[in-house]
Parts: C-alpha cells; sequence; structure tokens
C-alpha cells in the first residue's frame, strides 16, 4: 500500500516531525489527527481522511536510536560506549517509541515499524559489539546469546520504564556482565 506521507516530502515532514513531538509528549493513546494539524500547522485539506496508524507508521521511519559503535578498544570500554546513554533520560525519539509499545503489540503495522525503529536496530547495534568482541577471544560463541539477551533486556527495559538509571553504576554494571562472562568461560566450552 503506497502511503500519502514521505519524508521526502516537505509538507509530509512538517507532519511527520509534528507527530514524533506528539508521541513524544502526549502518548499514542492521546494522539489525534487534530493534534498533529495543530502542531505542523498544516492546512486541514492535507489531513483530511488520513490513517493516523498510517502517519505513525511513516513518521517512526525517521526515529535513530541506537548508532552503529565505534569500536573502543575492549569489550569493557565498549559495553561502556553502549550502555552510558542508556543511564540518561530518554530522548525524543525514544519517549516516541516507547509511546507506540503498547498498541504495537495487537498492531501487527505498529508491531512492524516498531521492529524497524528500536529491535533491528538494537540488534545490529549489539551484534556488532559483540562480533567483535567474538573476534578478538573476549566472548565465547556460546555466550553470546546470554549477553545478547540481557543487553536487550536492558535496553527495553529502559524504554518501558522511562526513568533516569543515574544512580547506576556503569562500572559495576559492566564489571558484572563481564565477570558473568569470565564465570561461564570455566563451565561452557568455547
Amino acid at each position: 500500500m503506497e502511503s500519502r506521507f514521505s519524508w521526502r516530502s516537505p509538507s509530509s515532514q512538517l507532519v511527520l516531525s509534528a507527530t514524533l513531538d506528539a508521541l513524544a509528549q502526549l502518548g499514542y493513546a492521546r494522539l489525534t489527527v487534530e493534534e498533529i494539524q495543530a502542531r505542523a500547522g498544516t492546512p486541514g485539506v492535507f489531513l483530511e481522511d488520513s490513517d493516523l496508524e498510517e502517519i505513525v507508521v511513516v513518521a517512526l521511519q525517521r526515529v535513530r536510536l541506537f548508532p552503529t559503535p565505534a569500536p573502543m578498544g575492549s569489550l569493557r570500554a565498549d559495553l561502556h560506549s553502549l550502555l552510558r546513554p542508556w543511564l540518561g533520560p530518554l530522548g525524543p525519539h525514544e519517549r516516541a517509541v516507547a509511546a507506540v509499545l503498547s498498541a504495537a503489540e495487537w498492531n501487527p503495522r505498529l508491531k512492524h515499524a516498531v521492529r524497524e525503529a528500536f529491535d533491528r536496530p538494537l540488534a545490529q547495534a549489539i551484534g556488532e559489539l559483540l562480533t567483535r568482541a567474538m573476534a578478538e577471544g573476549h566472548v565465547c560463541p556460546r555466550q553470546v546469546q546470554t549477553l545478547n539477551w540481557i543487553l536487550r533486556g536492558l535496553a527495553l527495559g529502559r524504554l518501558w520504564a522511562p526513568v533516569p538509571r543515574t544512580h547506576v553504576d556503569l562500572s559495576e554494571l559492566v564489571d558484572c556482565l563481564l565477570a558473568g562472562l569470565a564465570g561461564g568461560r570455566g563451565d561452557v566450552p568455547c
């Protein structure tokens, strides 16, 4: 199905940016086409008969939550680099995705949009970090799935409970993750 909205169109950009802004501030349950129109400053004709779900799906295409992590020289440093941003408050794009999580459970179009905005980039960022760690011998291939699962759980937990984690000692968290890997080496051969 062809979408009426595209990030390439200047008029659509106004609507889609306003959608992300409204999602971040109001949540999905309180989002309306009228609210988007008011925030975008677009005439009613442009949004007349618009599908709210379609607008949200296209708006989420612009969300960028997990940049590709640059190699920091060690697994410890790579984990610090990946996790450090997760301790602070949610940014606007994170709040927009968090606003759609519950609705995405029962709505296939939103579920796909969340998968593309959150799950796929997270898997790529974690996958790159873990692939590098495996190649350097820091992680046993059998441990990759467990570490991947823990990191993905931390990221999802951040969206479900969007309170800043400033009280978390990042070094202690990374030490616990690494201790679990070191402990696993004696029990599970690589």
